[in-house]
């Protein structure tokens, strides 16, 4: 008898509810398998089979035509760093944006020779290093996406510490200034030119009008509405009209209400176009928040330890179920090494996780995925962008986000958490603002840490030195044996045969008037002797 399996996909709402399976068996059978493998794994809408239900032609048509969607991230596929992207070096100053304009061109912003350091503000939160004045090199740079070469330069003497950075569907640049306050529209064209400008230079405030070290911008691609995340000493976002006009702001959001936990330094905006949703990373407090673009009603929050505390920057892609990508920072209370992550929208599961091979991350600050895929990640703290594609995996199988390996020298299989490499943690200088800190925005300078060494390399040593002191000990009690043996053989006492008692002999000794006692010369066993015969007299 042969037997043919076939495997399908079918939405569960068309299951037969009756149909039940039989002996299943005992649950100690099924009680070591891990929770993950019991995960689904994400299929490509592409691989599946449309219902092809009763009805007219045009309801054939419009199955049909749902079979086409955007790709999911493959799940044999890993994101790498292309090693040779920029073929030629770009010469940047502190990352602190990323955007793709309609042509899929990456925009980078950078802040050129200026930094930001302890003494940038005061405790108002006012810049003090106007007398700089502005930046004088090109900090918007219209790059090549495929080796990295300079299209397009331009943001001369405009801006004084730039933060964050998007386009619009005319290819205009909406940018943030933190030492301004301010949040400008600018030209795409190159000529510099101010099209719209939010927020009094210089002063940070508040109210409807101000801004204080506001952060990022989003674009609402059909309405042309504009969110702004204010900021480092506000915790709030803000929605205005096209024009300028302001529409409405909101806070944190909570599913319970009663338990609702403010922004902590609202970092980073994404747009959600098909779901029409502003999703923001909340930094400080490590985690991700969507909210209804029209009414900034509070949708869903996505949290992960493996983000280690702090979420820098986030940005979405359709594909599939809606994908987010998010680099996280450095936490003064939490480890975790400094990476990508490209989450589920819907499960909140994290799909992969990702890093730079040949230079580390010091601090990552914004990220871009493009149409096709590449994920762009811009690095404050080492002044350089790193470009990410997917690879196959050849060795691996992963699985919810889980990465079983397979050893070829070994004959087994070790699992192992995919967004766990080792990286190590030494950076420089770092913006940073507690909580603590809040009257007083100021940048905070904290070295990481650094992931120490193996404690098997530094063990050998001393157990070396102690079986060289072992081996020293046995021969010292070895020739100190040795000795008083051959002390005790020379003072041995003979006897004699012909003694009185017959078995118990006569035990004959070399007479002396006086009692004979020896000397101890470190043998513990030997001590004085007095013999005497059985006669009473003395005979040592």
């Amino acid at each position: 008898m042969c037997n043919f399996y076939m495997m399908y996909y079918m939405d569960s709402k068309h299951a037969v509810p009756f149909m039940s399976c039989m002996e299943t068996g005992s649950k100690e059978l099924f009680r070591h398998i891990p929770a993950e493998a019991n995960v689904p794994i994400a299929v490509s809408p592409g691989h599946m089979h449309a219902m092809m239900p009763m009805g007219n032609a045009t309801d054939d048509k419009q199955s049909m035509n749902g079979n086409k969607a955007e790709p999911v991230l493959d799940q044999d596929s890993h994101l790498e760093q292309v090693s040779a992207w920029p073929q030629s070096s770009l010469q940047l100053g502190q990352v602190s944006g990323l955007a793709l304009d309609s042509d899929s061109n990456l925009v980078i912003f950078h802040r050129g020779d200026h930094h930001w350091g302890a003494d940038s503000f005061n405790s108002q939160a006012r810049y003090q290093q106007r007398s700089l004045g502005p930046i004088q090199q090109s900090t918007i740079l219209v790059v090549d996406p495929a080796n990295g070469r300079i299209l397009k330069a331009s943001g001369r003497n405009m801006f004084y510490l730039p933060h964050g950075i998007t386009t619009d569907q005319e290819n205009n640049y909406w940018v943030t200034d933190v030492a301004l306050h301010q949040v400008l529209k600018v030209s795409g064209d190159g000529r510099d030119r101010t099209l719209l400008v939010l927020g009094e230079a210089f002063t940070p405030g508040s109210d409807t009008e101000h801004f204080c070290q506001p952060t990022d911008v989003a674009v609402d691609p059909e309405t042309q509405n504009i969110f702004v995340s204010d900021g480092y000493c506000n915790a709030r976002i803000l929605k205005f009209a096209a024009d300028g006009t302001y529409l409405t702001q909101w806070g944190a959001g909570s599913s319970d209400r009663r338990r609702r936990t403010p922004f902590r330094i609202p970092h980073s905006l994404v747009f959600l176009p098909d779901r029409k949703e502003v999703c923001v990373a909340d930094r400080e407090n490590g985690r991700i928040q969507c909210f209804i673009a029209e009414t900034g009603e509070f949708v869903k929050e996505i949290k992960n330890e493996d983000f280690g505390g702090e979420v820098f920057a986030i940005t979405y892609s359709p594909a599939g179920n809606g994908l987010i990508f998010a680099v996280n920072g450095d936490s003064p209370y939490h480890s975790a090494p400094l990476r990508g992550f490209v989450l589920d929208y819907s499960t909140k599961q994290i799909l992969d996780s990702f890093s730079p091979t040949q230079k580390e991350f010091k601090m990552p600050h914004d990220i871009v995925v493009a149409k096709d895929g590449s994920v762009f990640v811009g690095d404050a703290g080492s002044n350089s962008v790193f470009k990410f594609t997917a690879e196959k995996l050849h060795r691996s199988v992963k699985k919810a986000g889980i990465e079983v390996q397979e050893l070829e020298v070994e004959a087994f299989v070790q699992a192992k958490l995919r967004p766990h490499p080792n990286i190590s943690k030494t950076a420089p200088v770092k913006e940073k603002q507690t909580v603590a800190e809040k009257n007083h925005p100021l940048v905070g300078v904290e070295p990481r840490k650094s992931i120490p060494k193996s404690k098997k390399e530094n063990s050998i040593l001393p157990a070396v030195v102690v079986s060289l002191l072992l081996i020293l000990l046995l021969v010292i009690v070895f020739l100190g044996v040795f000795m008083c043996w051959m002390k005790n053989k020379r003072n041995e006492i003979k006897m004699e045969p012909r003694s009185v008692g017959g078995v118990l002999g006569k035990i004959r000794g070399k007479r002396k008037k006086k009692k004979k006692t020896f000397l101890n010369f470190g043998c513990v066993t030997c001590r004085p002797v007095t013999i005497t015969n059985f006669a009473g007299r003395l005979i040592v």
